[in-house]
């Protein structure tokens, strides 16, 4: 076999690959004979059919077999002797030249090589992880909201009350619902449920705040100001007022700090509960910190990847992120008109996203082969069930999902994988800083 390599430029290359004749007519003969055990004909018995007979009805499909097989043969001679990692097989062409020889040109995209940074020697940022008494006693109130029941009272709303509302809204003499792509918040609601006064909560703040001091069958004109970011362009600084009827009003009521209490987060008293609380506050900023460090230790992974990426791989991760953007948009309400508005911004970002994700896969793998590290099952579990999460299915319908669709197979993997590898790094950098710190003291 004949090879030529030309680059087209750093990860493009043309490949002109000349067969010899008895190649060919080998591939030709071992397609022929797959051929005869499997084919059954009318009037021969099955794998006695004539090679020529065979050769004759079957011919498109035998010629696109052996194109097949001598395409392999090209990419595993261009693997094996000419020491190319392909990336991606961009097209194929075949042309029979004189003597029955094959000429088979090619264009690959090849996998970069590059150059890891000094990961190893890599500074986290230190770690501070204080808790304050107020964040504890935020915590415990928290808790004891979750137990707390709502009972239904008979006078004036008060702030932190539960309250049954209904609204409807008018601008420059015009309904709300009439102007197109309204957040549903803002739009006519027949009845809902409002904390009253809690500037936090995701309602019309100057409903929340205006609906203090109303009681059960009250109606009341409340004038709000449309943020000057709102999701209608024509509504964005501008006066409304919407009409509120208050229909119910419940009482919080918080559980008494008592044994029954205290056994549900297996305590036995306050000074207990304070200490719980405690830990979970600071696991939970612990994991903060790992998030954020694991981010810095990515972007600089990231950013010592400066060579040309195969544009097939780009390609093919943004399309994935462009998807997921769509999901995440249609989750928080996002309307198609709006996304078709801003489509340039939104394929430019998943472009973006997906050059990254390219680079930081490219360094992992490099990071695994030094590292030798490998994929186990139990890195995949984890994967598995946020995955199942996501698609808000169970972890055995996503697991069946895996088992018989290789390309999702191959996602979860990878996935993992980048998991896998980016705990191992920052939990090697973080016991190396321990160590120097040791040293040290």
């Amino acid at each position: 076999m004949k090879i030529i390599v030309e680059p087209i430029h750093s990860v493009l290359k043309k490949v002109v690959a000349t067969v010899d004749a008895a190649t060919c007519l080998k591939f030709k003969q071992n397609v022929l004979k797959k051929v005869q055990a499997n084919a059954a004909i009318p009037g021969f018995r099955k794998g006695k059919v004539p090679l020529d007979i065979l050769n004759r009805r079957y011919a498109d499909i035998i010629t696109e077999e052996v194109k097949q097989s001598l395409l392999n043969e090209v990419i595993e001679h261009l693997k094996s002797t000419e020491k190319l990692e392909i990336a991606s097989l961009v097209k194929a062409d075949f042309e029979e030249t004189t003597g029955d020889q094959q000429k088979v040109s090619l264009e690959i995209e090849i996998t970069p090589e590059i150059t890891l940074p000094d990961y190893k020697n890599f500074l986290l940022e230190e770690e501070a992880i204080q808790v304050k008494d107020e964040e504890i006693r935020d915590f415990i109130a928290h808790l004891q909201k979750q137990q707390a029941t709502y009972e239904v009272v008979h006078r004036e709303a008060n702030r932190r009350d539960y309250v049954k509302i209904a609204y409807d809204g008018v601008c420059d003499g015009e309904s709300v619902d009439n102007f197109k792509d309204v957040p549903h918040a803002w739009r006519k609601q027949k009845s809902t449920w409002e904390e009253v006064g809690n500037g936090m909560a995701p309602g019309i703040p100057e409903i929340i705040d205006g609906i203090v001091g109303m009681k059960v069958g009250d109606k009341k004109d409340i004038k709000v100001l449309f943020p000057e970011n709102f999701a209608v362009p024509t509504l964005r600084g501008k006066e409304g007022c919407y009409t509120v009827e208050m229909q119910e009003v419940r009482e919080v009521k918080m559980p008494a700090m008592d044994e029954a209490f205290f056994k549900n987060y297996q305590v036995k008293n306050l000074d207990e509960l304070n200490d719980f609380a405690r830990k979970s506050l600071v696991e939970r900023k612990r994991q903060a910190y790992a998030g954020q460090q694991k981010q810095r230790i990515s972007e600089f992974l990231i950013q010592s990847v400066t060579c040309d990426l195969p544009p097939s791989w780009v390609k093919r991760e943004a399309e994935k992120v462009l998807q997921e953007m769509v999901n995440l948009f249609a989750t928080h309400g996002v309307k198609n008109d709006l996304l078709e508005e801003q489509k340039e911004n939104v394929i430019q970002k998943a472009q973006s996203i997906a050059e990254d994700r390219v680079k930081l896969n490219l360094c992992f793998e490099k990071i695994a082969a030094q590292e030798k590290l490998k994929l186990e099952g139990k890195d995949i579990e984890p994967v598995l069930i946020q995955e199942a999460m996501q698609r808000q299915i169970t972890a055995q319908k996503m697991l069946q999902m895996v088992q018989k669709n290789s390309q999702l197979r191959q996602e979860i993997q990878q996935k993992a994988m980048q998991a896998k590898l980016i705990n191992w790094l920052f939990g090697y950098l973080e016991n190396q800083q321990k160590n120097i710190e040791k040293k040290k003291d």
